[in-house]
């Protein structure tokens, strides 16, 4: 399929460690954006639905005073 010994040989080059680097880095961002993205996603609909639950709470409070 390939030959082996000539990747290892294009890998171990400067140009080859650089091109892992650059994947490296690719990864890594794409990631941070993934779990950037679940983070907001999970976080913000619990802060929703706390503020939902104060408004909820503000109006029966409203409706009923003790």
């Amino acid at each position: 399929m390939f030959d082996q010994e000539a990747l290892l040989e294009f890998l171990n080059s400067p140009e080859g460690i650089n091109k892992i680097i650059v994947g490296i880095i690719l990864v890594g961002a794409i990631n941070a954006i993934f779990i950037t993205y679940s983070v907001r996603s999970t976080y913000g609909d619990a802060k929703k639905e706390r503020e939902k639950l104060k408004i909820q709470k503000a109006k029966i409070d409203k409706l009923s005073p003790k």
